[in-house]
């Protein structure tokens, strides 16, 4: 995680978001400062806020806060610079970021896992057009379940077309749900395209702009063609891109 002494550096837009997730090592502080309510306004927009992610509606439009939240200074740090990534990154591929993200909101669950969610630790609704975070999301993986809930969010909006771009590239049997081999990281992607294509926007996501970062996971298999991924996900974006 960052470091709460980030907070202080003048924030800049990253034009080339490459050295984004370098930063997001192990806080040297033993003692990160957690925020109650009104706190979290002010360093909200201090902090969280710039022109780039904020605009004229403010801070409101991604973070929900309640009386009992548990947002601390180096999560809205790292949450900032993820949002910055993404929608620098899709701006690049010719899609408009900010419009494909719009709309959603985060919230923070104290607690390592989600609640009715066994074993997950971010999860996406896309009736409320919430992202739900726990404690792990901001410790594993150097951010890897922040970005891997926001490549569901691209694929809804897409309706799916994302999804549909990446499987055929791919040769994945879709009327089966079954992620071609090669082609998949988490063992839940295995039977699910869904997943698949969520887990490959973050891998194409921390390949591109995070010193090559590649997460594995414990069935992650020895076969996994990270290239491959990595570089059908960029054309199935710019196949998004095209004019329809």
């Amino acid at each position: 995680l960052f470091i709460a002494n980030h907070l202080m550096v003048e924030y800049q837009t990253i034009s080339n978001p490459k050295s984004v997730l370098a930063m997001v090592t192990e806080s040297d502080s033993t003692d990160p400062v957690i925020l109650v309510s009104s706190q979290i306004t002010d360093e909200l927009e201090q902090s969280f806020c710039s022109p780039r992610i904020c605009g004229d509606a403010g801070w409101q439009q991604w973070i929900i806060t309640t009386p009992n939240d548990a947002w601390k200074t180096e999560e809205l740090v790292l949450l900032r610079d993820i949002l910055t990534t993404v929608i620098d990154a899709l701006d690049q591929q010719g899609l408009d970021g900010r419009t494909l993200l719009s709309g959603y909101r985060f919230r923070r669950q104290q607690g390592e896992y989600i609640t009715g969610y066994p074993g997950r630790i971010a999860v996406v609704n896309h009736t409320t057009q919430e992202i739900t975070l726990a404690d792990a999301s901001f410790k594993r993986l150097r951010g890897f379940y922040i970005f891997h809930e926001l490549g569901h969010v691209i694929d809804w909006r897409t309706e799916r077309q994302l999804s549909t771009a990446f499987h055929t590239l791919v040769g994945s049997d879709q009327a089966q749900s079954a992620t071609a081999d090669g082609y998949w990281l988490n063992q839940a992607a295995e039977h699910d395209l869904e997943e698949a294509v969520a887990d490959a926007f973050a891998l194409w996501i921390m390949s591109n702009y995070g010193e090559d970062y590649r997460p594995v996971f414990a069935h992650t298999p020895m076969t996994t063609d990270y290239e491959g991924i990595t570089r059908t996900f960029s054309t199935s974006l710019k196949q998004m891109a095209l004019p329809q």
